[in-house]
């Protein structure tokens, strides 16, 4: 290990004393330059010379040291280690050496502690050398402070809130006038003047913000309304600040507030846009739910029913061409059996498209069947559980038509995710049904799911189960690890929800 080097201005007249310090020295680590001084010209002298870390000098008489060096360093403006050492331990020397402004009193007679003493005063030393720099640097940028904040796109202010929950404002940039309307002097005597120009309807969460704020003493960022006069123009401002307590109890905020009118303005058409998107979204949803209603009425009862006439009249006409030609007898008879594949065909597009037993006996019914032909097709065992919490009315008679096919619709959807992607060999269903909504949980065992699958631009499964619990108010958790199989949570209200966006613009 590389010895640290070190610069020492020792002020010793025992030379036996020096020898031994500077032996303590190199033992613990140190590579010691010095130079020992024994007058007080010697120590001038020395002090302009060299730019030295420490200053060791003797507290034993008799020749030059003790108080006398120390008052000669004050007296050059030197702020370097001043550290005494001496074979005098009484207290009274020890304190007063203290108080005249020494770093340390070491006992010569034992130097185990002259190393971690200097390391400290060192130390010690580098953070004053920082503080003193820091200070000049400050006092060099206040006034390019002081014409940052005046140019800020925004106001710069101090606020302060008192024991009795009075606010005021200790200091107000000039950007207050750009901002507010507001002379800077004329706000901070009338902080009432800012309280006035507060919307109504964003007052209580200005007032319930900064009180949470004084509270916790946490960070305050805060979004609202002001009503500029004389016309009542409304603008959209932003206030962040950072609160502290001061000695006296109040609590006083250092922040910024700015103008936001654009950017929330387009948040806000954003939003207007997403509401849009998901309305029209959902409006496709029920035209496609309405088309495959049509559909599949029109397979069932017309495709469905013409199917059978055609099977009678086959079998009409197989009974007669049985005695007479029973080569066309056996035709009539492949065409029969033709005839019940294709009814079979109608039957399951029919259900696929609008499974009857939906709206005849339920979303529980619906999904148990459902469950018996996805087992039946892949081979998985699918097992359902449903319950009632007691408080909730009966699942399929409390729920209404367009909340039970969106259901069935998920459920289907979280099956073929599971018949695509899961690789799974058992799935369970669970329905419970609450006074407030009803859950649908599906979960498997299969491979589960990374952030990459998570984010696939084209991964419409998924995005389609949200969009459609997002349509009735409720929500959905996708929990998955790894290796671990995947769990789709979709818990939707029984009134359904529709948030209303546009009011956000008045």
């Amino acid at each position: 290990m590389t010895a640290k080097k070190l610069n020492i201005l020792l002020v010793e007249a025992s030379a036996g004393d020096a020898r031994h310090t500077l032996a303590k020295l190199e033992q613990s680590g140190y590579r010691v330059e010095h130079k020992r001084v024994e007058s007080a010209s010697a120590m001038q002298a020395a002090l302009k010379d060299k730019n030295w870390d420490v200053v060791l000098c003797s507290y034993d008489p008799p020749g030059f040291g003790g108080l006398e060096a120390l008052k000669l360093m004050h007296s050059a403006k030197i702020d370097l280690p001043f550290l005494f050492l001496s074979h005098d331990l009484r207290e009274e020397n020890i304190i007063h050496a203290m108080h005249s402004g020494a770093d340390d009193y070491i006992f010569k007679g034992s130097l185990d502690r002259l190393a971690p003493a200097i390391e400290h005063n060192l130390r010690e030393a580098r953070i004053r050398r920082e503080h003193r720099h820091a200070q000049l640097a400050l006092q060099e940028n206040q006034a390019r402070l002081h014409a940052f904040i005046a140019n800020l796109p925004g106001m710069a202010f101090l606020l302060l809130l008192d024991a009795h929950d009075a606010m005021s404002f200790p200091y107000v940039s000039e950007g207050s006038q750009a901002l507010l309307g507001l002379n800077a002097p004329d706000l901070e005597q009338n902080p009432q003047l800012f309280l006035n120009l507060l919307h109504p309807d964003d007052r209580a969460s200005y007032d319930l913000s900064m009180r949470t704020s004084a509270k916790n003493l946490s960070f305050w960022n805060w979004e609202g309304r002001i009503s500029m006069p004389p016309v009542g123009e409304t603008k959209w401002i932003n206030l962040r600040c950072s609160p502290h307590k001061l000695a006296n109890g109040n609590v006083q905020w250092e922040g910024i507030m700015s103008n936001i009118t654009q950017s929330k303005q387009a948040e806000i058409e954003i939003k207007i846009s997403q509401e849009q998107l998901r309305e029209l979204s959902s409006h496709i949803q029920d035209v496609r739910e309405q088309e495959r209603l049509n559909i599949a009425r029109e397979v069932h009862d017309d495709l469905g029913s013409t199917l059978t006439a055609i099977k009678l009249d086959i079998a009409w006409l197989g009974g007669r061409l049985n005695t007479q030609n029973p080569d066309l007898a056996a035709k009539a008879k492949v065409i029969e059996v033709l005839v019940d594949k294709c009814a079979a065909a109608a039957s399951n597009i029919s259900r696929s498209l609008r499974p009857s037993v939906l709206d005849s006996f339920g979303i529980i019914a619906a999904i148990e069947i459902e469950a018996e032909e996805f087992q039946r097709r892949t081979g998985i065992p699918c097992t359902i559980n449903h319950a009632n919490d007691g408080t909730a009315p009966d699942q399929d008679t409390a729920m209404d038509p367009d909340t039970s096919i969106a259901l069935f619709r998920i459920f289907q959807e979280a099956l073929n995710n599971v018949i695509k992607h899961a690789q799974a060999s058992q799935v369970t269903v669970d329905i419970y049904n609450h006074a407030d909504g009803v859950e649908l949980i599906v979960s498997d065992n299969g491979r589960g799911l990374t952030e990459a699958d998570r984010s696939k631009p084209r991964s419409f499964g998924l995005r389609g189960i949200r969009e459609r619990v997002a349509h009735f108010g409720g929500d959905v958790r996708i929990s998955s690890t790894p290796g671990h199989g995947t769990t789709v949570a979709v818990h939707i209200p029984r009134t359904p929800a529709h948030p209303a966006t546009r009011s956000m613009l008045s």
